[in-house]
């Protein structure tokens, strides 16, 4: 038999999962990456432009700016195990490529291998501790992926101290954004 206790604390723990998720997904409705290529892949002209993409990329196998289009052509339209494998080829050909890896990152938090994600920002943040975009990214897949909302929040909180005026996708100030979740956690941690 379940106690009556346990029975509320269930219940608060899933209404704060619930409602950070809820915040996060607000927050979050675009990784902060896709807004430099999410036009091109829309529409009614994306599978012709992935189409001439896979084409140029089987023509031109080793030119690394082509396998990173066809990455971003298949980011923008959800097909996240298609951008993995193009954005992997792209960096065998232009290692180092944050921006590239950052995607990664998020087309392998699309796929659920959140710590391959959480593994490819950390790259990418000890080569530059302020790229932005892979700290709020990985941000979110402690919160949404992992959930840990303490880890998101350090995470967040970090790159406020780079970058004060940081925005999520939405147009939300990360700072409002750690206010938000972590006036959630204190009341779900009330009894």
């Amino acid at each position: 038999m379940i106690k009556k206790e346990r029975v509320y604390l269930y219940v608060v723990a899933a209404l704060f999962i619930g409602f950070v998720g809820g915040v996060v997904y607000s927050a979050y409705q675009t990784p902060v990456t896709a807004g430099v290529h999410q036009e091109e892949g829309r529409g009614q002209g994306a599978a012709e432009t992935i189409a001439a993409l896979e084409k140029a990329a089987k023509d031109n196998p080793k030119d690394g700016q082509v396998w990173v289009e066809l990455g971003h052509a298949y980011f923008d339209t959800g097909q996240a195990k298609q951008a993995i494998a193009a954005y992997n080829k792209a960096l065998e050909l232009l290692p180092g490529d944050l921006n590239v890896m950052t995607d990664l990152g998020v087309m392998y938090h699309q796929d659920n291998q959140h710590q391959k994600a959480i593994e490819v920002f950390d790259q990418v943040l000890r080569a530059n501790p302020e790229h932005e975009q892979a700290r709020f990214n990985k941000g979110v897949v402690l919160l949404t992926g992992l959930n840990d909302p303490k880890a998101a929040l350090a995470e967040w909180k970090i790159l406020v101290k780079y970058r004060p005026m940081a925005a999520a996708p939405s147009g939300q100030m990360v700072a409002d954004l750690i206010d938000q979740v972590e006036k959630q956690m204190k009341e779900t941690a009330k009894p």
